[in-house]
């Protein structure tokens, strides 16, 4: 198998003059030169970049004073993503406190011949790329190499290291549902005749299966979403974690029912975004994000079935909670 191309030992493309930045005037390279620089390309919307959000913001706030400027690239996966005015929210939202440059036709993403979110990119006090490390973990490690690079400018005094906390690395770890995407430019429906851009009512009754999304009700399938015009869709899935990106479309907010298996998702399941209303698990969708539906405390197989309110775009699923510490049979 090729190996993933690496930045290391280049010097880092300068950021171009045009582009629009949070929490910060405009920042050069070449005016940063003689400190390290850790780069961060993320997307909000993307949950392998925001599981990793906690690590990069501790390095934020203990390795600031100490030389350490930490800029997250954000580049969009979805178009919602390039309105400065959502990337603002979420910045905001997550309490992200260092500069945020926003990248929306890709420029400081094709500098770097970058093709992953997240990726982390290290620059030392010359200007070279000395670390890069593509997607989750690897934190202890990460930590190390900016502390030495930070050593090697001239600072003092690092801290322990705590070890990796084991979020990403299990002793055991199942199989889970890949990421599923639902508009007709990356979506595989299991229904044979899927009509893209076009308002279509499915009436399929047959068991979802294969990884695969079945439609049921009305919906037009766009090229990076499905909107539903008062329809269903039906997914089996193989995790422990269950996210969905959505937005509510032309609407402030639509409610979107969350079933397992036919029932609603019990308490002790449900996402962060999930509440509970009469016997109905419920999700109100009230901004383009990625929410939260399953955080089972084990792993589990299943069929998920959305009931969608007319108006809301449902993008991509994720799925995680595959690797246990401790595991029984």
């Amino acid at each position: 198998m090729a190996s993933r191309p690496s930045n290391i030992g280049v010097n880092a493309p300068e950021f171009p003059a045009n582009l629009s930045w949070l929490n910060s005037k405009p920042l050069s390279l070449k005016k940063l030169k003689g400190q390290v620089v850790l780069i961060d390309f993320w997307t909000y919307s993307c949950v392998n970049c925001l599981r990793t959000l906690s690590h990069v913001q501790k390095w934020h706030k203990t390795y600031a004073e100490k030389g350490l400027v930490i800029i997250g690239v954000h580049t969009p996966e979805f178009a919602f993503e390039s309105d400065a005015r959502n990337v603002r929210q979420a910045v905001d939202d997550l309490g992200i406190g260092y500069p945020v440059v926003l990248d929306a036709k890709y420029e400081v993403w094709n500098l770097y011949a970058n093709h992953w979110w997240p990726r982390k990119l290290l620059i030392d006090k010359s200007g070279k790329v000395v670390y890069d490390h593509i997607g989750e973990g690897d934190y202890a490690k990460t930590e190390e190499v900016i502390q030495r690079t930070l050593v090697a400018a001239g600072a003092k005094r690092m801290p322990k290291i705590a070890p990796d906390d084991g979020t990403t690395n299990g002793d055991v770890c199942l199989p889970i549902t890949p990421e599923t995407y639902l508009g007709y430019e990356r979506g595989r429906y299991l229904n044979p005749n899927v009509d893209a851009r076009q308002k279509k009512t499915y009436r399929d009754g047959r068991r979802a299966r294969d990884d695969r999304p079945v439609l049921e009700g009305t919906w037009k399938v766009m090229g990076e979403y499905a909107e539903s015009f008062g329809g269903s869709l039906r997914l089996p899935y193989m995790a422990g974690e269950v996210n969905v990106v959505m937005d509510p479309g032309t609407h402030d907010a639509v409610e979107v029912e969350v079933w397992r298996n036919g029932e609603p998702v019990p308490h002790a399941a449900a996402g962060d975004d999930v509440s509970f209303m009469q016997r109905a698990s419920v999700v109100h969708v009230d901004a383009p994000r990625m929410y939260r539906l399953m955080n089972a405390p084990t792993h589990e197989e299943g069929v998920l079935e959305l009931r969608v309110g007319e108006g809301a775009r449902l993008y991509a699923f994720t799925f995680g909670g595959g690797c246990y510490s401790h595991f029984t049979v």
